[in-house]
């Protein structure tokens, strides 16, 4: 029985990695639309209005940023829940 704890003991913490891995692709892309806006508007190749590519290029980026935050808070409460959980289900058989 504590073998089959320990197997979904790692299946919760590889699915907490790979969620937390999905998750940082689209704090990175969001991260990168906002930094391609701004910089597009600074060469000179974006037609829209200045403010505009300002306000919205660094919303981006806060959004990114603030998602990373939460990735990685989320990706340590999952990895110690899984770390708990097996824990306290090979104490409760004994």
């Amino acid at each position: 029985m504590d073998r089959k704890n320990e197997e979904t003991d790692m299946q919760k913490r590889s699915k907490a990695m790979n969620l937390a891995s999905l998750r940082a692709v689209v704090a990175a892309y969001l991260i990168y639309l906002g930094c391609s806006l701004i910089l597009d508007h600074l060469r000179g190749r974006s037609t829209l209005s200045p403010v505009f590519v300002w306000l919205v290029g660094l919303f981006f980026i806060t959004a990114g940023i603030a998602f990373g935050f939460y990735i990685w808070k989320r990706w340590r409460v999952d990895r110690d829940t899984a770390g708990r959980a097996g824990k306290t289900e090979s104490s409760d058989n004994r």
